[in-house]
């Protein structure tokens, strides 16, 4: 969990004063000459096998990963001895040691700070040869390391195993098995005794390897619901260019001609997926107990930290450009170029972003034109030693008009009336184009981060609109006060109560899904938290078969009494909505006019909207997408 926080935070552990990192992505190049300067200045081997992650294996690195054993030398004796180094150049150890979960060293690149600086993060084991393991698994891989895991703990679950960053576990007593952080044994035990570790090297491996298996479903069940929920498919031995042309077209066409999904892919058991972030009160139907824990963890970091909770702008279409990480060549694409599989969607000038348009159906001279327009403009926004992708909404392509001393623009749904004597309205009045920038990507298949530490150029004619920010925030105690005790009280029947085994055994497993589903059906009207329960069972009845809905009331009615948990999952909805309701508020009093706000946080991402006030933009959209409801 630790090493997952750190990468949801970005890694970046040095910064000046200003909040602007201190460390820059380090090229595949310069990985072997600056690891031999970490050697040197600490006597200590560091073999490719030791280089964890993306170190060394992809054209560019946030950070380097290094494994440590901790039988050679421990944290507090690495830290000093790399604060001694320090401090005999006549440098503040401060500034460039770290002893923050593991050891961080800002390191100058193949030892020469003239070409900048890489933070190095030394991750300590107490088995080297299970750790470098572990923490690998997505060399050759088009899945992260991360995914590889959930699929091994996947399949250990269904041999009544666990397997973790402290090897592997006997599901009953909890007790390290017998060659637990042997990579090769733990290989014999989870796919048969004819393999080794190389057959669990990552997802496509471990796939191969499960080909033939008679076991494979049951091995691979917790892992399909898991590539659901984050909206991954499984690895294909091939897929033709055809299915993957006709995929991008259909979801093109979704995208670019109005026919906006409200729900993009629906995930086993869970409900529809929200497309992008979930609302913060649908996690304790997403996540059972643990989505409750989750939600207050992300209000708790935006009150602590309110800058990382930003408006989100009702912009179109969604732009992304960037330089390659490896070559620096600039790019400009859309968010289906950006995904693409079986094609290069990562246009490097107008005339390839217009052939790639024409591949896609319906008329595309409109926005051919436009991209045009845009190349030039963007590319001059991005200094040539920048690296990676920035993504923002297109506001306007012709300076707004100003009526009744506002400049009013609709890029998509929400109409935008911004007062012409506002800093923001002077701006709007100084500029052609408009585009809102919210967040960015180190690379491509890398997950998006909020926008941080871009310094763009100025552009005759273009606003940037960074995202706004409320200077506080402040989560209601009472409501958090009532979230923790039902969290003591009710939390363990509400995980009783969500137990996917348990569904399963009654034929029921998509009673969460339900819940979400009933939930988005009162989007737009007024939300009665006297008449949420009790209306649910009367709207099961109407969409479920006698027999299902049947098998539910027993399950709600039997022995172990779900009744009371389920009444505890819709109390905890309620006061999460209040929750983040209250914070919308505080933060649409600063910024008022927002189609709402995004809480992105190292404890996970949430978005807050008010989806439940007829005039607000999530049911103005609803109503886009389904006219005919009711």
């Amino acid at each position: 969990m630790k090493y997952l926080t750190r990468l949801l935070e970005g890694g970046n552990v040095f910064k000046d004063k200003q909040g602007q990192p201190l460390t820059q992505r380090i090229n595949q190049a310069d990985v072997p000459a600056t690891i031999k300067y970490i050697e040197n200045i600490l006597g200590i081997d560091f073999p490719p096998e030791r280089w964890l992650g993306s170190t060394g294996r992809k054209p560019t690195s946030g950070d380097l990963d290094l494994g440590v054993d901790l039988n050679e030398i421990d944290k507090d004796q690495l830290a000093a001895a790399l604060q001694q180094i320090v401090t005999s150049q006549g440098l503040d150890p401060r500034e460039w040691v770290v002893k923050k979960g593991e050891v961080h060293f800002r390191t100058p690149i193949a030892g020469d700070p003239n070409k900048g600086h890489v933070q190095t993060d030394f991750m300590f084991f107490p088995n080297l040869d299970w750790g470098t393991f572990y923490y690998g698994g997505a060399e050759g891989s088009s899945f992260k390391g991360m995914n590889r895991n959930v699929l091994m703990s996947s399949m250990a679950k269904a041999l009544g195993f666990k397997v973790g960053a402290n090897g592997m576990f006997n599901r009953s007593t909890e007790e390290l098995v017998p060659g637990g952080m042997d990579p090769n044994h733990v290989a014999r035990v989870l796919l048969g005794p004819a393999f080794t570790k190389e057959n669990l090297k990552n997802v496509e491996s471990i796939f191969a390897a499960l080909s033939n298996d008679p076991n494979k479903d049951a091995k691979l069940k917790d892992f399909r619901e898991y590539l659901a929920r984050e909206g991954l498919k499984e690895p294909q031995l091939s897929v033709s260019e055809d299915d993957v042309g006709f995929l991008g077209r259909l979801r093109d066409r979704i995208v670019n001609k109005g026919y906006v999904a409200l729900v993009e892919a629906e995930e086993p058991g869970v409900g529809g997926r929200a497309k992008g972030i979930e609302h913060l009160e649908d996690l304790v139907f997403r996540r059972g107990t643990q989505g409750i824990r989750d939600a207050l963890e992300i209000v708790d970091h935006a009150t602590q930290n309110p800058k990382t909770t930003t408006a989100k702008w009702d912009g179109k279409p969604a732009v992304i450009w960037g330089r390659k990480p490896a070559t620096g060549e600039f790019v400009l694409t859309d968010g289906s170029g950006f995904e693409a599989k079986g094609y290069d969607g990562l246009a490097t000038s107008p005339q390839m972003m217009a052939a790639i348009q024409r591949t896609r159906s319906g008329s595309r001279d409109e926005l051919i034109n436009l991209y045009a327009q845009l190349f030039p403009v963007l590319e001059a926004t991005l200094p040539p030693n920048f690296r990676g992708y920035v993504k923002g909404d297109l506001l306007y392509m012709s300076t707004p008009p100003e009526i009744a001393g506002n400049y009013v623009f609709r890029p998509n749904t929400i109409e935008y009336k911004i007062p012409a004597r506002s800093n923001l309205g002077q701006r709007i009045g100084n500029s052609k184009m408009g585009i809102a920038v919210h967040s960015m990507y180190s690379d491509v298949g890398d997950a998006r981060q909020p926008l941080s530490g871009v310094k763009f150029n100025d552009v005759p004619g273009l606003m940037l609109e960074r995202p706004a920010t409320p200077k506080a925030l402040s989560a209601e105690p009472a409501k958090v006060k009532q979230l923790k005790q039902l969290i003591r009280t009710d939390g363990n029947a509400i995980s009783t109560l969500f137990n996917p085994a348990e569904l399963r055994s009654h034929k029921i497993t998509d009673l969460a899904k339900l819940c979400v589903d009933y939930i988005n059906t009162k989007v737009g009207a007024p939300l009665n938290p006297a008449t949420l329960l009790p209306e649910f069972g009367e709207w099961l009845q109407t969409k479920v078969t006698p027999n299902k809905f049947r098998n539910i009331v027993e399950y709600l009615e039997s022995p172990t009494s779900n009744t009371p948990a389920l009444a505890a999952a819709f109390t905890a909805f309620i006061l999460l909505h209040d929750l983040k309701m209250d914070i919308l508020k505080q933060a649409d009093l600063e910024h008022p006019g927002q189609e709402g706000w995004v809480m992105a946080t190292p404890a996970g991402y949430a978005k807050a909207v008010n989806r439940f006030d007829p005039n607000a933009f999530a049911a103005q959209n609803r109503q886009r997408n389904n006219p005919q409801a009711t």
